[in-house]
């Protein structure tokens, strides 16, 4: 694996359990968080932790489906919420955000250095932004796990 992609999935790997450049990072974030605190919102038109953590399984999945060339979306809509809130659902949700974790990792480690300044599915886009996108989109998004967590 080259140098590039190992600095890459380093990234990730410190985003979400490791020693992250913003401070925190995704297991500390929502360790402690039960399913009502998942739910709560700072505004009735704003997002709750679970929305924000489901709205992150559905980006990396997309992302994973563009690293291996293909433009579909994921089989399921964006900030899904299963019918009901409960602490099992919310565990499964946690589940979930590890599983997209993982294959978001293999999907990058298999991709070859040479590959990355190379145009994406998306036409505008090579893998490297495709990549580094996903990573800002993810940081941004524990920013805002962590104001709601801490209101």
């Amino acid at each position: 694996m080259s140098n590039e992609i190992n600095r890459i999935t380093k990234q990730f790997t410190h985003l979400q359990h490791g020693d992250c450049w913003v401070g925190i990072n995704f297991k500390e974030a929502l360790q402690g968080i039960d399913a009502k605190t998942a739910t709560a919102k700072l505004t009735a038109d704003g997002n709750s932790i679970w929305m924000l953590t489901a709205h992150i399984i559905y980006w990396r999945t997309m992302v994973i489906n563009r690293l291996t060339g293909t433009t579909n979306p994921p089989p399921f809509p964006d900030f899904l919420l299963p019918e009901e809130l409960t602490e099992a659902n919310w565990k499964q949700t946690l589940h979930d955000f590890e599983s997209v974790y993982h294959l978001l990792r293999t999907a990058i480690h298999n991709l070859k250095e040479e590959n990355l300044d190379k145009i994406s599915p998306r036409p505008d886009q090579t893998f490297y932004e495709l990549i580094v996108g996903c990573l800002q989109h993810d940081a941004y998004h524990l920013g805002q796990i962590m104001l709601i967590k801490k209101s």
